[in-house]
């Protein structure tokens, strides 16, 4: 315990403090109380899948522990199933949200993730739903959507998306991806403006130097650790202007 509590102190009075870090909480049992005050959390608390015509909805499976005022955002994770051909109305666009807002509810918390994997013709689908979301939300809580980076270099159609940060996620990227990173590490900036606020990256591929100041948030494949963390930290750290 005095270990962990001298590493929370370390942290809050290391450089990187000035790069906010949020820990993403995915589908598996976590401890993150070691992070303390060093890094919030954004954990998964709910599940959708969209198949042909039914509605999947389920809460989360697994136990999280973290520390008083840690978990700073709640994240839902819609995807469509690619085996059955959608079918989408107005009804089921108004489920989805309802949905959306009801797995994201916990007291407390500020910032609404939605983690939508669409294609790029199924967009509208992923703007009605949070056009809806962002209605139905309570005054003063944010709301988020991650996307892939490469939206962030073509899509005009982000402008109309009605969120408060926009996640571009700079993993499991595609043709392209290794060209983006490295404009990034050399100073440059994503295409659309609305990217210019968080980014997310894993820390099972290479930590590139990126823009200072943003919310970063850190997927781990594998569960959280103080060593795992502490040497994330590190890295984000040793970042020129970091």
């Amino acid at each position: 315990m005095i270990r962990l509590a001298l590493l929370a102190l370390a942290l809050l009075a290391s450089p990187a403090a000035a790069q906010p870090l949020v820990l993403w909480a995915w589908e598996r049992p976590e401890d993150l109380r070691f992070a303390g005050r060093s890094a919030e959390v954004a954990v998964k608390t709910g599940f959708i899948e969209l198949s042909g015509e039914r509605l999947i909805v389920r809460g989360r499976r697994f136990p999280l522990e973290a520390a008083p005022g840690q978990v700073t955002t709640t994240v839902v994770h819609v995807q469509i199933d690619p085996r059955r051909p959608l079918v989408w109305t107005p009804e089921r666009e108004a489920q989805v949200a309802a949905a959306v807002l009801r797995l994201g509810r916990r007291p407390g918390v500020g910032r609404l993730q939605v983690d939508f994997e669409v294609r790029g013709s199924q967009r509208d689908v992923l703007l009605g739903v949070l056009r809806r979301v962002r209605a139905g939300l309570p005054p003063g809580v944010l709301l988020s959507m991650t996307a892939l980076a490469s939206w962030c270099e073509t899509e005009t159609w982000l402008s109309e998306a009605p969120v408060d940060e926009i996640v571009p996620m700079l993993f499991r990227m595609g043709p392209g991806g290794e060209a983006l990173k490295a404009r990034l590490a050399a100073g440059g900036d994503f295409a659309h403006p609305g990217c210019r606020k968080a980014l997310a990256v894993s820390v099972d591929t290479p930590l590139l130097r990126a823009p200072a100041g943003r919310r970063l948030y850190l997927f781990n494949p594998r569960s959280w650790t103080a060593a795992s963390f502490e040497q994330t930290r590190r890295r984000v750290a040793a970042w020129p202007g970091g």
